[in-house]
């Protein structure tokens, strides 16, 4: 008996805590706020958005490395000549070099590195020609894309070349006239320290802009980029001592482009009238610029980019306050203006950035503040052919009011907060499709939560 009323009170007291057990906890705030409250993500593709093409503004050539060199008549973006300003330097700031008194000139020649980095059809042969600076360089000096240096008219070299292997290098080998390179073995009192030196010979203007008949899917030329501090890179003296004859030993000095006090930049030249796409012409023409909505022409070397405005974004905030999760922005290639050859391959980078009050490039929040530029985005996407930006951080700060809404470019340059200022070291194109555009457009999607309550 005793041991069946244990059991009957293990039971009632089992069914008592049972019972007396809270619920389980409930999704947040649905036991104080209306079942419809319930927070939960939009997304919104229905965003409205304007683009078109527009100009560069002026923008630097840096002083380093790399320069691009040569003309390139695209069949879609028109005429582009890139031409180099440059000095030369005494080899390891080296002083007092003497050739001897009895130096003689054999040939002298100015060498360019040729990176196998280009746009357009590298194989075509340009008209190269080289003038004397009359005008120093200043390294510390910051140059644009549309500045020029004060040169000769004479010219040092006119030849017509193409690129070539030398030293395991491809290289543009260009002969220097006579009686300037002999000058310079001949008068040491001029090779005594880097100065006196860049002083007397203050450097080239090397150009291909005189390159006629250049023909688009023919013969189009090619913007090269060119290494100046590469070891090949340089002004080739070859000469021997005492009297001519083949049994003196040949010879060979190398005045470098780079050094201490290096100083080069580009001259770019961009002409879209000549043969450029009339879809482009019209909107940077600014004749008709709702063209965009058709095709959109994105150019290195600052020739183009695009203005993206989004007149009615504070909307979505102007009822209640919300919490953006994604605002994902995707760029689609058009593939109709594809080359079929490869001499005009989409860039493997692109950014956006945004737009202040005079229309000036700023950062936008994700790409400066981010610490992962791959969520940011602007990488190519070989297989769909598109470029994704996600700039969730900054259109959040639009809605709350933090930053004003003055739109956004699109600009070919590296993403990273590092690079994307430049303008100058990458030269390919792209064409990409309007918001009219049925196969190629470009789409915003937004991801939100709104907060009803919370005013």
């Amino acid at each position: 008996m005793i041991r069946f009323l244990k059991y009957i009170f293990c039971i009632a007291l089992i069914g008592a805590l049972i019972c007396c057990k809270k619920p389980a906890t409930p999704t947040l705030g649905t036991d104080v706020q209306p079942e419809g409250d319930v927070l939960f993500s939009i997304v919104s593709d229905t965003t409205t958005f304007q683009i078109h093409t527009i100009r560069h503004d002026s923008s630097r050539s840096y002083n380093d490395s790399y320069k691009y060199l040569g003309s390139n008549q695209d069949p879609v973006f028109g005429r582009t000549n890139a031409s180099i300003f440059t000095n030369i330097s005494l080899p390891n700031s080296v002083s007092n070099i003497s050739f001897g008194d009895d130096a003689v000139l054999d040939s002298a020649e100015l060498i360019l590195t040729f990176t196998q980095s280009f746009v357009g059809d590298s194989a075509t042969p340009l008209l190269y020609e080289v003038h004397q600076l009359t005008q120093l360089l200043d390294r510390v000096t910051p140059y644009y894309m549309h500045n020029n240096a004060q040169y000769s008219s004479s010219l040092l070299c006119s030849a017509v070349r193409r690129t070539t292997l030398t030293g395991g290098f491809y290289t543009i080998h260009l002969p220097l006239n006579s009686a300037y390179a002999s000058a310079m073995i001949t008068n040491p009192q001029y090779l005594v320290d880097n100065t006196t030196f860049q002083n007397t010979y203050r450097g080239f203007y090397i150009t291909t802009k005189n390159t006629n008949n250049l023909v688009p899917n023919v013969k189009e030329g090619a913007l090269m980029k060119m290494d100046l501090d590469n070891p090949v890179s340089g002004v080739y003296m070859y000469y021997h001592n005492g009297g001519f004859s083949s049994s003196k030993v040949p010879k060979t000095y190398i005045f470098p482009f780079k050094g201490d006090n290096s100083a080069r930049f580009n001259n770019v030249t961009y002409d879209y009238h000549s043969g450029g796409n009339n879809l482009l012409v019209s909107q940077l023409d600014k004749l008709d610029t709702t063209l965009g909505k058709q095709d959109l022409f994105l150019k290195g070397l600052a020739g183009t980019k695009n203005i993206i405005r989004f007149p009615f974004l504070k909307n979505y905030s102007d009822s209640c306050p919300i919490a953006v999760n994604r605002a994902e922005m995707v760029f689609r290639v058009d593939e109709s203006f594809l080359s079929t050859t490869g001499n005009y391959e989409p860039p493997l980078k692109i950014s956006l950035v945004a737009v202040d009050a005079a229309g000036k490039e700023i950062f936008i929040k994700d790409q400066f503040y981010g610490t992962d530029l791959i969520r940011f985005g602007g990488s190519y996407d070989p297989v769909n052919k598109y470029y994704i930006f996600n700039i969730a951080r900054h259109v959040q700060d639009i809605m709350s009011g933090k930053l004003a809404n003055y739109g956004f470019y699109l600009v070919l340059a590296d993403p990273s907060p590092s690079y994307v200022a430049r303008r100058d070291d990458k030269a390919e194109r792209v064409v990409f499709g309007g918001i009219n555009n049925a196969l190629y457009k470009p789409t915003f999607r937004l991801t939100y939560i709104r907060f009803p309550y919370d005013k």
